[in-house]
């Protein structure tokens, strides 16, 4: 018992001597948390998809083209998210998408959204229950990832970065 004791007094020290540069390597990342701004839309209401960025060569980073006006754009072929059934078996639907981070732009990225014409999340990358944000850091200047939803519909993603807050729509399609 003294043994788990010590060990249990140590792992608290241990802890409290990383919580100062846990909160530093944080403080970055909350300052991109922002109040979701996204438009909701009624029930039966055309999906307003983003359009394509033509101010940006895509071809010249040898990627399709981008959503929204950047600098950071998910690669989204005419906004249209085809999702596939789970491979874990589990209620969350996917789709891998490519984010793309224009080079001058070199600073964090966060990612977030959810379903615009009903309830409904949006997560990211694997597992059961799918991270809620994903996070790119800077000079991040390609990311895979996997969008996942639960059921089909219009979405959308908030991109927030260092002086700038973007929406892009996309349309949900496929199986869930």
């Amino acid at each position: 018992m003294p043994r788990l004791r010590n060990l249990l007094v140590g792992l608290a020290a241990f802890g409290s001597a990383l919580a100062p540069s846990a909160i530093a390597r944080d403080a970055g990342w909350s300052a991109l948390e922002r109040p979701l701004h996204l438009p909701h839309l009624v029930p039966g209401m055309a999906c307003p998809i983003s359009h394509s960025d033509a101010a940006v060569d895509f071809g010249q980073f040898g990627i399709a083209r981008g959503l929204g006006s950047g600098p950071a754009y998910p690669i989204l072929p005419r906004g249209i998210l085809p999702l596939v059934p789970a491979a874990d078996g589990g209620r969350w639907a996917a789709q891998k998408v490519l984010w793309f981070v224009h080079p001058r732009y070199r600073g964090p990225v966060l990612v977030r959204g959810r379903r615009l014409d009903g309830p409904g999340l949006v997560r990211f990358d694997r597992g059961v229950v799918p991270a809620p944000e994903l996070r790119l850091p800077a000079g991040t200047t390609e990311r895979p990832s996997f969008t996942r939803l639960r059921a089909t519909g219009c979405y959308a993603y908030q991109i927030d970065g260092e002086g700038f807050s973007r929406v892009i729509v996309f349309r949900a399609t496929g199986q869930v």
